[in-house]
């Protein structure tokens, strides 16, 4: 596993701004989520750390090592995207093993035929492992896209709001495994979501981006007890906090 650091990294569509001067550090065996509304900036980072994505200014380094004309297959990571994108074609056994396939990896059969097997079972879909991943429901597509990721073992895992198409009850389950999962290997993760639960629950480190900008970095505690500015506030804390005009209850009196 390895840390990944941004450095003043920025990017810009046109006039849209999507990344502003961004400087941030995912620790070695952290699981970090970014935190904010959409249009603030979380899946171009994921892109940016990728290498789908290249900064307009800015360094990125993933386990020391300068990121700068890497390509993704060079970077050693692992995306899960919002959407599916699984082979069509392919059994869910096919798409889990197609990433260990890969002639960078040189995985031995016996090699891919325990780590799809284990990856299944965590993921609750070992007895789909022959069906098409065309038969499969959105949630059972989903996880195995997830799966697809976990088989790697890279330096860094990349998740885009994995968990947004699942039903409430497997968004729990698959909350608690991916935590147990992270913890358990030691992995770096870097999670993008604007659920608070999720935040608070998983995120060992949460960043809160506003606009492109990151607002404040730390642990969910922190930022709970501690927020920066309002706008940090509002991000974590259910229900929400109340925000009132400072002096909606005129001067409080001296204490004594």
């Amino acid at each position: 596993m390895a840390e990944v650091a941004l450095s003043k990294v920025s990017r810009s569509f046109g006039e849209n701004v999507a990344l502003d001067d961004v400087t941030l550090t995912v620790p070695d065996g952290a699981f970090v989520v970014l935190l904010g509304p959409t249009g603030a900036g979380k899946t171009t980072t994921l892109r940016m750390v990728s290498g789908l994505d290249v900064p307009d200014q800015g360094r990125i380094s993933i386990g020391g090592r300068d990121m700068t004309g890497l390509t993704p297959a060079q970077r050693d990571v692992a995306m899960v995207f919002q959407q599916y994108s699984l082979y069509p074609h392919l059994t869910v056994r096919e798409n889990l093993e197609f990433p260990l396939k890969s002639p960078v990896l040189r995985t031995q059969r016996a090699e891919i035929d325990r780590k799809v097997g284990e990856v299944a079972e965590v993921l609750q879909i070992s007895h789909k492992l022959d069906n098409k991943s065309t038969a499969l429901s959105g949630g059972e597509m989903q996880r195995v896209s997830i799966g697809r990721a976990l088989v790697r073992d890279p330096s860094v895992y990349l998740m885009d709001e994995p968990l947004s198409s699942l039903d409430a009850k497997l968004r729990a389950d698959l909350r608690v495994e991916l935590k147990n999962i992270q913890a358990m290997s030691g992995a770096t993760l870097l999670y993008v979501t604007h659920d608070q639960t999720e935040a608070m629950t998983m995120a060992t480190h949460v960043g809160v981006l506003d606009r492109g900008r990151l607002v404040q970095f730390g642990t969910p505690r922190e930022i709970y007890e501690d927020p920066v500015s309002i706008y940090a506030a509002s991000r974590l804390g259910s229900p929400r906090i109340n925000l009132l005009p400072v002096d909606v209850f005129g001067h409080a009196p001296p204490l004594p």
